[in-house]
């Protein structure tokens, strides 16, 4: 079937067909008659209107183009009116009283017009008999349908594109889809057609056209919207000095040309034809002149601020709007915002402090670390807020992987100047084994007013000091102090700092043992980057083998810290599912990713599992140096037991899956030296000494009261894969089948205890909670964000990891797991 630019009524939809059927029979049976077709131009308006005429022709019905001059015995005269909206306002009152009175009839068609009363008149007596039909715009189903007709098969997304660029204007649609079949026609064998150019070409002839057409207030008002600014009346009249009257009709105008959809959001197809007939001067002088009328009026958006800047418009106002909202914005978002600010006043402080912020959070290492050198180059010690630049300089320094540079940086800043990065100083400092200096950091904060935020801060500060106290005997203590801090007031998820300040904290209460504080920990940092990664960390401590695969992010991480702890997860991973392959694979990037990193004190964990890793396959002499390492750090604050009693654990572990007697005894002996009258220490001594006589001692050396004793002990401290391991070794190194027995039922109830589904809650985030609740009551995406205040999509990402944590594959399995855990 071939295509016609001009619409048939077999061309149109069903209320197209039935509307012009019900106009013909009125006339033919002389009823009142007044229908309007309303459509955007282009909409097939005129080509209706001489179908309808020709309908009329046939049954005999009088007709006049225009107002009739004169009676008609047979009836009245139905009067065609094209374009009803461009005639004069006198004489289309003076129509719309003689079709009330039944003089004539009327067939009209109209672009959309809200404001014009009289056309409004018009269009209530159409309302009287149902005659007024909304032509409205194509869809895609619409244009697939109408390119099957023209001989083209397109996919429904290039269909789509099609109605996009063409605003799903009938005509403009019909025309794009001959001019593609031409195109096809004329293409030699082989080749293709730029479908979307040829589109592309045809929409832009239409909006040309259009455009050039149009009043210059209705052009001004569609200029304004394509810079987004308000297009209401008052701002209108007052942008384009014109009376209020004036705005209110341009307005209509521009709305009823279809090249403003929605919110009045301007056609992005038409974005060049109205350059090119309005002028690049024109629309920098409107612009400039919106802007400056929301100034006076205190009305900036943020939107407002960020095209008057691209605009070129230079004031105050600008910057401290786009400021605030980059504060609040997304960190992608945050970064045009700050650079257009930074563009408008070069070198501002608070806006490039925060933009290196914001590149933080977003993963920009390098910029954020490249503005900050900038900015401390010169500096002074003593200047006003120069804290706030060290605390980006050293979390830069950290994420490469230079934990003493960070803690040069707060030494060269001095304790007497840190004041509310001291929070962060300390973590620095601590990392490093610089315990005298994170002291003074810790003492000048306590001088200083005891506010709310620096009491619950303190608790952090003075958790991690105890950590590091060589005499300290009970870890709890520290782990405490640090989660009543952070979790009090913990940082904003747009704050950096968080991450650093949070793997410090969950580092300490792993290697205490305290599983609980880890999670409580985790729950902190909200749904902020650093919390994936922790949740994988946490559930590979526990031993929850499957939860830490899911839980592990995809993508490569930024920042050398991130990269190594990701890598020891993985190695992890693979060393505790007895696969030797994926460990190997693993093993080539890993002395890489330890040559660039420094090892400080929260990063015993991840090289622990290097080296255990490193053991299993037989190449420890290839991170000697980075253990030794380790070793001078402990050394340098004492083997503080909190820290230096799980290192040495892991190190006698290294030994056993190398089968180095020499190794493992000698961890065992530093292990026993520094765990004291420490309760918890003192049960990984004894699962050490077990475990190597397991290993090393004849069979039969180890009793069943000292396995049990050591499994208690590792369980007690979360450690429950460990715990089932060497359960299952006692049991394999027993002749006794009833010893064996026992102790294999050991191993299998640490297992089971180890897989056992633990409450939703220690996964999900407080905001997943929520999602989770509203889903079981039943409502859709876009309800649960209506009800939470966030978009549908952001919902839909909450449910994507709330099924990754719960393993859920389908809805039903999803909603069990939740019901479950008691959120019905």
């Amino acid at each position: 079937m071939t295509a016609s630019p001009s619409p048939t009524v077999g061309d149109r939809r069903d209320s197209v067909s039935v509307w012009v059927d019900d106009v013909l029979d009125r006339a033919r049976t002389r009823l009142p008659l007044c229908a309007i077709a309303v459509g955007f131009p282009g909409s097939g308006r005129t080509g209706l209107l001489n179908v309808v005429s020709e309908g009329l022709r046939e049954v005999d019905v009088p007709v006049s183009v225009g107002m009739p001059t004169g009676g008609d015995s047979a009836g009245p005269t139905v009067v065609l009116a094209d374009d009803l909206h461009t005639w004069p306002s006198d004489l289309v009152a003076r129509m719309a009283t003689m079709v009330d009175a039944g003089t004539i009839g009327l067939i009209a068609t109209a672009e959309p017009r809200e404001t014009d009363p009289i056309l409004r008149a018009v269009l209530d007596l159409a309302r009287r008999s149902a005659t007024v039909l909304d032509l409205g715009t194509m869809s895609t189903a619409d244009v697939l349908i109408h390119a099957a007709r023209a001989g083209l098969t397109l996919t429904p997304a290039t269909a789509s594109q099609i109605r996009r660029r063409c605003g799903g204007v009938r005509n403009v649609v019909t025309a794009a889809l001959l001019a593609i079949r031409e195109e096809a026609a004329a293409a030699g064998l082989g080749e293709t057609v730029d479908e979307p150019a040829v589109v592309e070409r045809v929409a832009r002839d239409h909006h040309h056209r259009l455009l050039r057409g149009l009043d210059p207030t209705t052009l001004s008002v569609l200029a304004l919207a394509s810079s987004r600014a308000p297009l209401d009346p008052e701002s209108l009249a007052e942008t384009l000095d014109v009376p209020y009257e004036t705005a209110v009709e341009a307005l209509d105008r521009a709305r009823g040309t279809g090249l403003l959809r929605g919110a009045d959001g301007f056609v992005s197809a038409a974005n060049d034809p109205l350059r090119a007939v309005v002028g690049n001067r024109r629309l920098d002088q409107l612009r400039r002149t919106s802007v400056a009328v929301r100034l006076r009026a205190s009305e900036l958006t943020v939107d407002d601020a960020l095209h008057a800047a691209e605009a070129g418009i230079e004031d105050p106002r600008l910057v401290d709007t786009l400021l605030a909202g980059a504060a609040d914005a997304t960190a992608a978002r945050a970064v045009v915002l700050l650079r257009a600010a930074d563009r408008l006043e070069p070198g501002r402080d608070d806006v490039r402090l925060l933009m290196a912020q914001r590149a933080l959070v977003s993963g920009d290492v390098d910029g954020a670390g490249e503005v900050a050198d900038l900015r401390l180059e010169s500096a002074r010690p003593t200047e006003k807020g120069i804290e706030h630049w060290v605390g980006i300089a050293a979390l830069v320094a950290a994420q490469r992987g230079l934990g003493s540079h960070a803690a040069d940086l707060y030494c060269w800043l001095g304790p007497d100047n840190i004041a509310a990065e001291s929070l962060s100083a300390v973590t620095a400092l601590v990392a490093v084994g610089d315990r005298a200096s994170a002291a003074a950091v810790a003492a000048a904060d306590a001088g200083r007013p005891p506010v709310g935020a620096r009491a619950i801060r303190s608790r952090a500060v003075r958790g991690l000091l105890v950590s590091v106290c060589a005499d300290h005997e009970d870890g709890d203590d520290a782990v405490g102090l640090v989660v009543r801090g952070l979790t009090s007031a913990v940082p904003g998820g747009r704050d950096p700092s968080i991450g650093r300040t949070l793997h410090a904290a969950t580092a300490l209460a792993l290697n205490s043992g305290d599983l609980d504080a880890a999670r409580a920990l985790r729950k902190a940092a909200g749904d902020s980057a650093a919390g994936a990664l922790l949740d994988a960390e946490i559930a590979l401590t526990s031993g929850d083998l499957d939860m830490a695969t899911r839980l592990l992010p995809d993508d490569e991480p930024a920042g050398a810290v991130h990269r190594l702890r990701t890598h020891a997860v993985r190695l992890g991973l693979a060393r505790r599912n007895g696969d030797s392959s994926a460990l190997a694979a693993l093993w080539t990037g890993a002395p890489a990713l330890l040559a660039t990193t420094e090892i400080d004190l929260y990063l015993l964990r991840p090289l622990a599992e290097f080296w255990q890793a490193a053991a299993r396959l037989d190449v420890t002499a290839s991170i000697d140096r980075h253990i030794s390492a380790a070793d001078r750090l402990l050394e340098s604050v004492g083997n503080p037991v909190t820290w230096a009693a799980p290192w040495h654990f892991a190190g006698v572990q290294a030994g056993v899956i190398a089968r180095d007697a020499e190794l493992a005894t000698e961890r065992q002996r530093l292990l026993q030296g520094v765990a004291g009258s420490n309760a918890t220490a003192s049960g990984l001594v004894a699962a050490a000494r077990t475990w190597m006589a397991l290993t090393f001692e004849p069979v039969g050396s180890v009793d069943d009261a000292q396995v049990a004793a050591a499994v208690a002990a590792l369980r007690l401290r979360g450690l429950t894969w460990e715990a089932g391991r060497l359960a299952g070794i006692a049991a394999l190194r027993t002749d006794d089948p009833g010893r064996s027995a026992g102790l294999l039922e050991t191993a299998r109830s640490v297992d089971a205890d180890r897989r056992r589904p633990r409450p939703v809650d220690g996964l999900l985030t407080e905001r997943e909670a929520e999602v989770a609740r509203e889903l079981l009551q039943g409502f859709t995406y876009r309800e649960i964000g209506a009800r939470l205040f966030i978009s549908a999509k952001t919902v839909e990402h909450h449910v994507s990891r709330i099924r990754r944590r719960l393993d859920a594959g389908s809805r039903s399995e999803l909603m069990a797991a939740l019901r479950a855990a008691g959120y019905s």
